[in-house]
């Protein structure tokens, strides 16, 4: 199946800013195990319980930090920020005492983006106060990434279309819409980086989703047209013979201009990838726990940062989501380099310390 990130608006004529304290709590996740693939280790997780319902990670800051939610066997979404490689706290963040809310986004300020179960789009300082906005003209809005220049990206609604926006400031925005050639402008603006690059994607002419790239920089009149992203050539894939390519999302980017997102192929499986948006290549990846359910396999990468680690979740063999935060692996030759660069750096002080030395009178 296909998974989103975000749901059904509801109606909201005005934005509001709320003044509830939305202070987080401490809660624990759980590490399922750590595992080497392709490159990177893979720490695997369970959000706070309860999390019968499965852990959705969403996002991931330049300080480490992920932000998603556990799903209660009621339905019921606990949203939380967390850092798995150094400790197993958990912050449990309170949006408005909602039960449906979600988080989305997370810069190295601690600040949560997302959207509340009204209909608005949210932003939640560190230990701070939540407030909403929609973009003007938008009857709803969801929040899906913050860079650490606090430029917020996203989706709202009109009567007659769902665009993307780029929240530059509390009251200038910029619409971000389909490629041209697309059929309807139904746009999703899901990450920004620091040089104002967003990646997203877009509801082509044959019904399915495909991504997208688009640059602040480069709006006039207070709306910018995004490029679409050329589809990948799909590796073939065990348990999954004679699959095809159907859809695709981009969901992140860092300061490098590195994307991560994932595809949807003929057999209904996901599978993650990263996507250089300067060369235009693809490396796929999938979480190694990730099995096969009822013949589905996914695994779905949702944030990058600027050291590379990438997060997201995955399924098991048992039809379970798992959240996920994996770094990349320095490869052998570029051990030996760092091994000899610090034998390098040591022979100057082995040197000095010999010419200080006493001299024999």
């Amino acid at each position: 199946m296909k998974r989103f990130r975000f749901g059904h608006f509801a109606p909201l004529a005005l934005a509001a800013a709320l003044a509830l304290p939305c202070f987080a709590s401490a809660a624990v996740i759980t590490v399922i195990d750590t595992v080497k693939s392709d490159g990177y280790t893979f720490t695997n997780f369970d959000g706070p319980s309860p999390n019968s319902g499965g852990t959705t990670i969403n996002g991931i800051s330049n300080t480490g930090q992920i932000v998603g939610f556990a799903t209660a066997a009621n339905g019921v979404f606990t949203n939380f920020t967390a850092s798995p490689l150094t400790s197993t706290t958990a912050n449990i963040l309170n949006i408005n005492n909602e039960t449906q809310a979600i988080a989305n986004g997370i810069n190295s300020a601690a600040t949560v983006v997302g959207a509340d179960q009204s209909g608005s789009a949210f932003i939640l300082p560190n230990a701070g106060t939540v407030s909403t906005f929609i973009p003007p003209g938008g009857l709803s809005a969801q929040a899906f990434g913050i860079n650490d220049a606090g430029t917020i990206v996203g989706q709202y609604s009109t009567a007659a279309t769902q665009l993307g926006f780029i929240r530059t400031g509390p009251s200038s925005y910029i619409t971000v819409n389909a490629p041209s050639g697309a059929a309807a402008d139904d746009v999703n603006a899901q990450g920004i980086n620091a040089s104002g690059l967003v990646v997203g994607f877009y509801l082509g002419n044959d019904g399915q989703d495909h991504g997208l790239l688009a640059n602040e920089s480069s709006a006039i009149g207070g709306s910018v047209t995004a490029t679409a992203v050329p589809e990948p050539t799909i590796p073939s894939s065990p348990g999954e013979p004679g699959a095809t390519f159907v859809f695709s999302q981009l969901f992140g980017v860092n300061d490098s201009g590195t994307a991560v997102g994932y595809f949807g192929d003929s057999t209904t499986s996901q599978h993650g990838f990263l996507y250089d948006t300067s060369t235009g290549d693809y490396t796929f990846l999938d979480d190694p726990d990730a099995g096969f359910f009822n013949g589905v396999e996914e695994t779905e990468i949702t944030g990058i940062n600027n050291s590379g680690q990438i997060t997201g979740f995955y399924t098991d063999a048992d039809g379970n989501f798992h959240g996920f935060i994996a770094t990349p692996v320095p490869e052998p030759t570029s051990l030996a380099i760092l091994a000899i660069a610090a034998g390098l750096m040591l022979l100057p002080r082995r040197r000095n310390s010999g010419l200080s030395a006493p001299r024999a009178s």
